[in-house]
């Protein structure tokens, strides 16, 4: 019979191996993003042991699953040389723009724009964003990262292959051959990083390099220190927008928005200004576009250079914000219950968002046409339900994309003509008394003014935008999560349209603009969620305009 300690071993023998079982399994979970089969070797002598060594990972493409089986590490007869770092600035100010420093891989089409130090999960990683020429990355050579702390007592170099991902979708746009395509290569680390580090990108995992990117190690007292954060990608106008973007502003800061990323391609001085009072304010940052437009590149084009914008903002992010939110300055997340968007994502938790297993809340799209607006000018036609009234002095008349001579106009509480005039009424009373006090014309927000949009929602994942949770997200698209971490697809939830609308304003409807314009077109709606802000909006119109800081 085995004695009672010996048992007592041996129970506790088995707790610990389940324990580490346990422990093996979550962490392998945690990186499945990561391909299953990836194998490294190698070890790390003591600084100064001697020669140099090199710590080398080898990890194999899904193109070479036979040389993946035996794994043999890498050695190199001499430690590459240290790159040049280069300075690179991307905050954007007025004047001249800088070079944005794309830095080139020698002897391929891949070109990098940034590096940042990703250790969300358990595996630490280098995630860098770049671009190819091409359609199908998988035509490409390996490519290697080589990582390297900088410090005067060590002299040592972890090289890894970098695990590259489209960051598109080729359904999207099945026709252009010669296209740029925006890339992530993911490169995972042995050890998190401590100290400032600098990696390159080669084709050889020996190479000497030729790129260089500086990478600090994040701070802890920075880590969700915000809620949400907005991206805005490449703003681009010649015409003075000043007014609508201090509206658009004023109302995210409503919202419970702490700060927005805005990258600027072209503005004029108005605009400038503007953007110049909320940066000094802290309340806007401004960033160079990472790509400039230019008259030749395809719509198609442009929506691939966008991703390196939208994706640049969610890695600045994932440890300074909760969220981030990739919105147009003609759109506005509205919860249509909660007054700002911290209550929102309280109540869609006890809906059904989990953020264990969703890495974004998609929020269902609703059109307010300019042409639609003044409602005031609508005639009732009564029906036994509802209330239709049809526009005289509105015809659609693009003939190739709409067959439309009348706008009908719904509303469910049969109260239209009082309701319109009370809103007229009570906005010219706001806007009367601030320009008493200001001394200027205050404009009636037009939240307030555009109470009527398409009777159609657009179905979800069409035109919508996303909450997106920074610490599941690996790549983000203007819309929704193109990739998260630790699963397959988007993650996407879809949240309840009594809940949240993305109010989304736009002038006109062709099908430039909307694809399905003749549908979206052919009735319209009241809607008041938005009409509950008008009068806190308002002030905070005027503590811009009318402030010490002349914007206007």
């Amino acid at each position: 019979m085995m004695p009672c300690n010996a048992r007592k071993f041996i129970r506790v023998i088995k707790f610990l191996l389940a324990g580490v079982m346990i422990f093996c399994v979550s962490w392998i979970a945690s990186v499945n993003e990561w391909h299953s089969g990836v194998h490294w070797g190698g070890r790390r002598e003591p600084a100064g042991y001697g020669v140099s060594t090199m710590r080398t990972i080898v990890a194999y493409s899904e193109g070479k699953q036979a040389e993946m089986d035996r794994p043999s590490p890498v050695t190199c007869d001499q430690i590459p040389a240290i790159p040049v770092i280069p300075h690179i600035n991307r905050s954007w100010s007025p004047g001249p723009a800088s070079d944005s420093s794309w830095q080139l891989v020698t002897g391929t089409s891949v070109s990098l724009y940034a590096a940042y130090y990703d250790d969300r999960t358990p595996q630490r990683y280098v995630r860098i964003l770049a671009s190819f020429h091409g359609r199908n990355f998988s035509t490409e050579e390996p490519l290697y990262c080589q990582t390297r702390v900088i410090s005067s007592f060590e002299n040592s170099v972890e090289v890894v292959a970098a695990k590259p991902l489209e960051i598109w979708w080729h359904e999207w746009d099945t026709n252009s051959l010669d296209v740029e395509t925006p890339l992530l290569l993911s490169c995972p680390l042995t050890e998190s990083l401590y100290s400032p580090s600098v990696v390159s990108i080669v084709t050889e995992p020996c190479n000497d390099p030729t790129n260089a990117f500086l990478l600090k190690p994040n701070k802890k007292h920075s880590r969700n220190k915000r809620n949400f954060t907005i991206c805005v990608k490449d703003i681009n106008f010649d015409q003075d927008i000043s007014l609508n973007l201090i509206e658009w502003i004023e109302t995210n800061k409503l919202l419970g928005v702490d700060i927005i990323d805005i990258y600027i391609d072209r503005i004029n001085k108005e605009t400038q200004k503007v953007l110049s009072y909320y940066k000094d304010k802290g309340y806007v940052r401004l960033y160079q576009v990472p790509i400039k437009n230019k008259s030749d590149r395809s719509l198609w084009q442009r929506r691939r250079d966008h991703i390196i914008t939208y994706n640049d903002c969610l890695y600045r992010n994932i440890i300074e914000s909760d969220f981030v939110i990739p919105l147009d300055i003609d759109e506005i997340i509205l919860p249509k219950v909660a007054d700002n968007l911290g209550t929102l994502i309280d109540r869609l938790s006890k809906r059904g968002w989990d953020p264990i297993q969703n890495s974004a809340i998609l929020v269902q799209n609703v059109f307010f046409f300019g042409f639609m607006q003044g409602v005031d000018k609508y005639k009732k036609v009564y029906n036994t339900s509802k209330i239709y009234v049809k526009r005289d002095d509105v015809r659609i008349s693009n003939k190739e994309n709409l067959d439309i001579s009348e706008i009908e106009l719904i509303d469910d509480k049969n109260s239209l003509s009082n309701e319109v005039a009370e809103v007229i009424e009570r906005g010219v009373k706001i806007k009367n008394e601030y320009k008493s006090w200001c001394g200027k014309e205050i404009p009636v927000p037009k939240l307030a003014r555009h109470v009527v949009r398409s009777a159609i929602e657009s179905p979800m994942g069409y035109y919508s935008k996303s909450i997106m949770l920074t610490r599941r997200v690996l790549t983000a698209f203007n819309h929704y999560p193109l990739a998260s971490l630790g699963s397959s697809g988007f993650g996407g939830w879809s949240a309840p349209f009594s809940e949240v609308q993305l109010n989304h304003y736009k002038e006109s409807c062709n099908t430039t603009v909307v694809v399905e314009c003749a549908r979206y077109g052919r009735r319209a709606r009241v809607d008041r969620a938005a009409l509950r802000l008008r009068r806190r909006l308002t002030a905070a119109l005027v503590d811009a305009i009318c402030a010490p800081i002349n914007i206007i």
